[in-house]
């Protein structure tokens, strides 16, 4: 559930946002895009910083997300983005009001938290896999490797498409190469465009797959890397 979010202004002009918003009291959220007319966008964010709690950059191209970086933003959406996306995005920024406007169930959703999945290796056992459990799925011929945290690896005859499905919009999970999804709270570490997990399992971001890295880790180093 997102906070209550109250529309106060909208520009097209970006000289008009410039005049008008510097008049107004501080506010809690500004969407901004990068490329305007007259002015960029990014000049037009350092300038207006001071006077919102949240910056959030929304553009069509990922080419501008260190620049977003350098003019303190706390987030980049690349358009077209989706409505989970959005409402991720502003939980994040927000979690205290999105506490006080959601009941909070302490009851945990089994169901929503593991899958169950044949083991080749194991006779086709149908064996429960918490997601917590996973580091990484690897595409492998007409199977699919499941990498878990216990160093167990799991081989089912699935494909990387049927991951998809299954893992549907889970946040956790991110997809940088065509052969590899991975958790992304089970990274090791970045190197360039090599990205390395806590079992030493590595791979280089795809080709294709560079536009949504590079957006990725704009806003993980724009939430943990910024000093206020």
């Amino acid at each position: 559930m997102l906070p209550k979010l109250n529309i106060v202004g909208i520009y097209t002009n970006p000289q008009t946002a410039l005049e008008e918003v510097s008049l107004d009291s501080k506010i809690d959220i500004l969407f901004m895009d990068i490329d305007m007319p007259l002015i960029s966008g990014l000049e037009l964010a350092k300038a207006l910083r001071s006077k919102t709690q949240k910056l959030i950059f929304t553009t069509a191209h990922s080419k501008y997300a260190f620049d977003a970086f350098e003019a303190e933003g706390d987030a980049y959406l690349l358009k077209p983005f989706t409505f989970g996306k959005f409402s991720t995005t502003i939980n994040r920024l927000f979690p205290t009001e999105v506490l006080k406007t959601t009941e909070v169930n302490l009851e945990t959703n089994q169901e929503d938290n593991f899958f169950l999945v044949k083991n080749k290796e194991e006779n086709l056992r149908i064996v429960k896999v918490m997601y917590k459990d996973v580091i990484a799925f690897e595409s492998a011929q007409n199977y699919v490797k499941i990498y878990l945290v216990n160093n167990k690896i799991l081989t089912a005859y699935l494909s990387i498409k049927d991951i998809v499905e299954i893992l549907g919009s889970r946040e956790g999970f991110k997809q940088f190469h065509r052969a590899f999804i991975i958790s992304i709270d089970n990274i090791n570490y970045i190197e360039g465009n090599t990205i390395k997990m806590l079992n030493n399992l590595a791979f280089t971001v795809g080709e294709s797959y560079r536009e949504s890295f590079n957006v990725f880790l704009s806003n993980k180093l724009l939430r943990t890397l910024r000093k206020r």
